[in-house]
């Protein structure tokens, strides 16, 4: 995404060079940003952490512990795709904590704010007014009831209680607030290292300790720093960060792929274990959750595997370019309208065959994300012909 919801940054994703450094971290030069090369890792990545969130929703049972085959492989498909909004943190970090070289401060503020306002408004106008008028045709909308209202919608969007996937959406308004102080920060790498320590520091090992029995009370009083204690901080600087200052090690898609597979082994086990393997009586989301150390080096791996491979991509068809790009921009409006598919009841044939996936959550998954990013494309390309028309009609 470029710098806002996990679809629309691709889109302007741009090659950025890094700025030699001197040792004591002070920058030479600064980074610079090349608008006219898009980047193609971005796109696939894209594209891989929208279904990926897709795959996240269509594994929700494994929220009620059960000793069964399916629960455990519903904790495997966990591990597995939890990448998907850390990764979107990282390619709007990439894309936006460099806009000084593009743009002032006030029309950074009004192209994003613009862009996830109206995203996030209109997306929970759409789910309020379905879950209001059409309760009983989807899951866990009893509370809609008899509270149909603009009071309710507000209090509502408020505190995200429309639609609560959206939390990515209220996290990333955060980051943008803090964009142009952070624009600053990241133009010397030895501070970006520093806040990047920081937030680790308080947002991953302390939250670990306490899983061995740390006592919070050591640590709150110290170290209750609200700033650091962000762990989307930690992914948004890190995405900056590994573009513009990471130099890429040898074997470096082979190391990043196997980090890769062993963070989600870990965390489908730690998982398991942590869940009695599906005795538990509420699940235990930790170890294979965002703030979970083996999230974070899984989510790092994968973006150094994509950038690694981006060489090779760039030598892709223009045929084949046209498509990822086609496909990357349906993503926000898949990320946005995919939980309504997934929890949609209507005897409808779409809704029989994604009851009878229920014991297949992958497959499923591939389903919801292909029929709702058909579906998105769709309405765009109705859209851009629409206006098409108009124009041209204001034209004659």
């Amino acid at each position: 995404m470029t710098a806002m919801s996990p679809t629309a940054s691709t889109s302007s994703a741009t090659v950025a060079t890094a700025a030699t450094v001197r040792d004591d971290g002070k920058p030479a030069g600064r980074p610079t940003a090349d608008r006219s090369a898009p980047l193609v890792f971005v796109y696939c990545l894209n594209i891989l952490s929208c279904f990926a969130v897709v795959l996240l929703h269509t594994t929700l049972p494994v929220y009620g512990p059960t000793p069964t085959h399916l629960w455990m492989r519903m904790v495997g498909l966990q591990a597995l795709a939890i990448f998907a909004v850390p990764i979107f943190f990282m390619i709007s970090g990439m894309n936006l904590l460099g806009y000084r070289d593009r743009y002032s401060t006030e029309t950074f503020f009004r192209k994003r704010l613009w862009r996830v306002g109206r995203a996030i408004l209109l997306g929970s106008v759409v789910c309020y007014l379905l879950y209001g008028l059409f309760s009983s045709s989807f899951y866990g909308t009893d509370s809609f009831i008899g509270k149909f209202g603009i009071v309710d919608f507000v209090k509502r969007f408020l505190t995200n209680q429309i639609n609560d996937t959206y939390w990515f959406f209220y996290s990333i308004i955060y980051l943008y607030v803090l964009t142009p102080v952070l624009s600053l920060v990241v133009r010397n790498r030895r501070c970006v290292e520093y806040m990047l320590a920081l937030t680790a520091l308080v947002a991953v090992v302390f939250p670990l300790a306490e899983r061995f029995h740390l006592a919070p009370a050591y640590v709150n009083t110290l170290f209750g720093w609200p700033l650091f204690s962000s762990i989307s901080l930690l992914y948004f600087l890190a995405g900056y960060y590994f573009h513009v200052y990471w130099k890429p090690v040898r074997h470096q898609a082979a190391l990043a792929g196997t980090v890769f597979v062993l963070c989600v082994i870990g965390m489908t086990w730690m998982g398991l274990r942590s869940n009695e393997y599906g005795h538990a009586g509420a699940y235990d989301s930790y170890y294979a959750g965002i703030t979970s150390p083996l999230c974070v080096l899984q989510t790092l791996a994968l973006f150094l595997l994509f950038q690694s491979f981006e060489p090779k991509l760039r030598n892709i068809s223009a045929k084949a370019m046209q498509w990822l790009k086609l496909v990357s921009g349906a993503s926000l409006g898949v990320y946005l309208f995919h939980i309504l598919v997934i929890n949609w009841i209507h005897p409808d044939i779409l809704s029989r065959v994604l009851g009878k996936l229920s014991s297949l959550p992958f497959l499923k998954a591939v389903v919801v994300y292909v029929a709702v990013a058909v579906a998105v494309m769709a309405g765009r390309w109705l859209i851009a012909r629409a206006k098409r028309l108009c124009h041209s009609r204001a034209a004659d």
